[in-house]
């Protein structure tokens, strides 16, 4: 059956189509993540954007179809920013860059990171996606738990890591960068460097490690009696 799409305007579709489909995905994002999946409708999603709802389906077919991609985009952006972080040889230097790059994405994208929180356990979210795109998501999400795994597995066998199980010891690592987004704020004493380099010594901990030592601040010469 063929698919009738409305006509759309200039002014409904924003003018150039890949940039309103990119602000489609950014609205569903906050909007998916603020809200949950039935919190939210396309209507909510289209003013949200600017545009009418039948604009939406210029690009989309079904809510489905904005949430799959909405997800998809997530997850790529989180795995790029993760991997264009690591550029260490060494097991422990490759760790903190990875750990880093999550808390800093949680940080730095706050209204959009609990989309891909809710994916760490979404088989009940993703339920109604068609298998393929089950799939898509899952393997974004292997890629990213796989690489980190493999760090792991490196560390602890020239001896910088010290762990029982690589698999409980890489969820354990995941769910420690999870949920920051949801109590930080900034407008409080701790700044994003702040929170990704004490989740870093943290997860550093976690898997035997001891963490990079902290410089201290030379002290201010003490003043004679005559100069204060």
């Amino acid at each position: 059956m063929t698919t009738i799409r409305p006509t759309a305007t200039d002014d409904d579709v924003g003018g150039d189509a890949t940039e309103s489909k990119a602000r489609i995905l950014r609205s569903a994002q906050v909007l998916f993540a603020r809200n949950g999946y039935d919190g939210t409708s396309l209507k909510a999603i289209a003013q949200h954007v600017g545009v009418s709802t039948p604009a939406l389906y210029w690009h989309f077919r079904s809510k489905d179809e904005i949430y799959f991609a909405a997800l998809e985009k997530m997850l790529v952006d989180f795995v790029e920013a993760v991997r264009g972080a690591v550029h260490s040889s060494e097991p422990l230097a490759r760790f903190r860059e990875a750990v880093s790059a999550h808390i800093r994405f949680q940080l730095e994208r706050r209204e959009e990171a609990g989309l891909y929180a809710q994916t760490v356990g979404m088989r009940r979210l993703t339920a109604a996606l068609p298998k393929q795109h089950r799939e898509t998501l899952v393997a974004l999400q292997r890629s990213y738990v796989d690489e980190l795994r493999d760090i792991l597995r490196s560390g602890r066998d020239d001896g910088t890591f010290s762990f029982r199980d690589v698999r409980a010891t890489v969820f354990a690592v995941v769910t420690l960068c999870e949920y920051v987004h949801t109590w930080y704020n900034p407008a409080g004493p701790l700044s994003v460097d702040d929170v990704v380099r004490q989740y870093a010594d943290m997860a550093t901990r976690m898997v035997g490690a001891c963490p990079e030592p902290t410089v201290a601040r030379p002290r201010p010469p003490a003043l004679n009696e005559g100069e204060r």
